[in-house]
């Protein structure tokens, strides 16, 4: 029996109870940074810097942490060390309102360092994911794995964005960013819970060609220049499937992600969202995700992971045009809702498809080239959209990206046309 079956039952477990964990310290966290930003003043310009500039941050150390941590033989030690680094942002983030000067900034910047962090965590979760989950398994550990985190979520936010409308400014979100790192805490032991097998396997005897060598007592065999061994590091023999999932994924999430603080600007400075409506519209959104993730995993199982993301982008492609109605919070919650349902399904089915058409031997380096390249649109898009806010009517704008995403949509289907089937004579059928 192979050693990752030995400790399936273990990993599942602690997998996630750790998809718990980080769920509760999320969502005591990150779903008011926007609103805390509301209240100290931002601009639309700092409303886009909260997701252009963790984009940033995530470009520049993304790949390079996970070529570096992917050298060790240990890597789990390595990442629960920056796992906790990055959650002490959480009690940072509680300081900024104490800050006598530049505490926007010093928020943008402290969301910048905990995304990018994070960004190497899951480049490297992922990655060990591939190693100690079997693939007829992982559409269904995953989906639970997501339905309970979404479910711990939805409470915690809930009763969170309650809690904080309840309690003086600032206090109320430093209770809250101090609770969530408490329950980072947790994430933190669970993840270090998980059993790796190719940790645990005894090191392997060097080579006979070395020993004999050795034993011959002539010089072992050269090696290659420093400088060929580095250029060596960064190649991942990845095949055409890869490379094209890669380009139609930035195309489309720079379309998706333009949207995204238009979206909180029209919550927050157009409707007025208190933290108790923000809460409630991202239990809707969780609500939409419980619902998603069986649903798409089950969908998934039938028709393939590539073929799901295919629709899932084009579904998540016509939310803007929702968003041109939204007179009160009440309708942006029901949009989330809906939104909830097909994001669950695309992330889902994007992880999978990346554990399947990645090299395993250069799993990690992949799905950072895959993650930087996303985070290269993720820089630029946020701008792009508070612009088209500023310049286009509102109508205008929200047109204009939802037909943006259809197109940026179809580059997934092109992965999987028999065009391609033909063309090279590879398999991208849907199953694959």
């Amino acid at each position: 029996m192979e050693s990752k079956y030995r400790v399936l039952r273990h990993n599942v477990r602690a997998n996630l109870y750790n998809g718990i964990a980080w769920s509760i310290g999320y969502n005591f966290v990150l779903p008011f940074t926007g609103v805390m930003a509301a209240r100290m003043g931002a601009s639309n310009t700092q409303f886009a810097l909260l997701s252009s500039i963790p984009a940033l941050f995530t470009i520049i150390a993304t790949f390079p942490a996970a070529f570096i941590i992917e050298r060790f033989r240990k890597q789990k030690n390595i990442v629960a060390g920056i796992l906790l680094f990055s959650r002490i942002c959480y009690l940072l983030m509680a300081m900024v309102p104490w800050l006598p000067g530049e505490q926007l900034g010093t928020l943008i910047c402290l969301v910048g360092v905990y995304t990018a962090t994070s960004s190497v965590i899951s480049v490297s979760w992922q990655s060990m994911m591939g190693e100690i989950i079997p693939k007829k398994y992982r559409n269904r550990v995953f989906a639970q794995r997501n339905i309970w985190a979404g479910a711990f979520g939805m409470l915690v936010t809930l009763i969170a964005g309650l809690a904080i409308d309840r309690i003086a400014y600032p206090l109320n979100y430093q209770a809250a960013y101090t609770i969530g790192f408490l329950a980072a805490l947790a994430e933190t032991w669970f993840f270090i819970r998980l059993r790796i097998p190719s940790e645990e396997e005894p090191v392997e005897q060097l080579p006979e060609e070395t020993s004999f060598h050795a034993a011959k007592g002539g010089p072992p065999p050269s090696k290659p220049a420093a400088w060929r061994q580095f250029a060596d590091g960064w190649k991942i023999n990845a095949g055409r499937p890869f490379y094209l999932f890669c380009a139609s994924a930035v195309v489309f999430i720079f379309t998706w992600q333009a949207a995204w603080p238009i979206y909180l600007k029209v919550k927050v400075d157009l409707l007025h969202a208190s933290n108790t409506w923000i809460s409630i519209d991202t239990v809707a959104g969780g609500l939409g995700s419980l619902l998603g993730f069986p649903l798409f995993a089950r969908y998934a199982d039938r028709k393939g992971n590539a073929f799901t993301i295919f629709v899932c982008a084009l579904s998540l492609a016509l939310t803007p045009l929702l968003w041109i109605y939204a007179p009160t919070m009440l309708w942006p919650s029901i949009y989330d809702f809906v939104g909830g349902i097909v994001t669950a399904g695309f992330n889902q089915s994007v992880f999978n498809r990346l554990l399947e058409i990645v090299p395993e031997q250069a799993r990690q380096r992949a799905i950072a080239i895959y993650t930087s390249l996303c985070q290269v649109s993720a820089i630029v898009a946020p701008i792009v959209g508070m612009k088209l806010f500023e310049l286009l009517p509102y109508w205008s704008t929200m047109t204009t990206l939802s037909v943006a995403r259809v197109i940026g949509s179809l580059g997934f289907l092109l992965v999987i046309t028999a065009w391609l089937k033909g063309k090279q004579g590879t398999d991208y059928s849907i199953g694959i």
